[in-house]
């Protein structure tokens, strides 16, 4: 939970600070690069943890980065702050909420439906289109397979779960004849 405390808190600062969208959007796709490299490269991620790696050639590194695409030297700050208060490994979760928030902002709800089965891109555009009037927002829709459901779906909006699944209503039924 500490976590994600403090991503909400740098990912507001950096809303705050970046308040055209065209930037938000570029500012958005470079941290969800950059912590999706810090996960899964360890070369990267040990690089910005040796502690002989002096803070100014990490931050100069990042600069260089964020100039490539073409960021506002505002963003510059926001690097600089990661890096001088020993931040940077925390990117992936700024980079998740701060994704969250400017989708929050502009009326985009993340929503992620689990099946036992790949869907179709029919259904799954039925069933975006389903979310999005029940929720009276637009969905940004992630579909997973999960073999283990047996059949249904589970769809997480927020913290809300609704459970269709087979496994589930199986599971229900045996409790229930348990009790009998």
């Amino acid at each position: 939970m500490k976590d994600r405390k403090l991503a909400t808190r740098y990912a507001r600062a950096l809303l705050a600070a970046m308040p055209d969208p065209a930037n938000r959007e570029r500012i958005a796709a470079f941290l969800h690069a950059l912590g999706s490299t810090l996960e899964t490269s360890r070369n990267v991620a040990d690089a910005f943890k040796d502690p002989a790696t002096p803070p100014s050639a990490r931050l100069r590194a990042l600069q260089d980065l964020a100039r490539t695409q073409q960021l506002p030297d505002a963003f510059d700050d926001f690097l600089a702050t990661l890096v001088d208060h020993g931040r940077i490994q925390q990117l992936p979760a700024i980079a998740d909420v701060y994704q969250e928030l400017r989708e929050a902002e502009v009326g985009i709800v993340a929503a992620t439906i689990t099946t036992a089965s790949p869907m179709t891109p029919e259904l799954e555009q039925r069933a975006r289109r389903a979310l999005e009037t029940m929720t009276g927002k637009k969905v940004r829709l992630t579909v997973e397979v999960d073999a283990d459901l047996i059949g249904g779906a589970v769809t997480q909006i927020g913290s809300m779960v609704y459970d269709g699944s087979l496994r589930t209503q199986l599971e229900s039924l045996r409790r229930e004849m348990a009790q009998e």
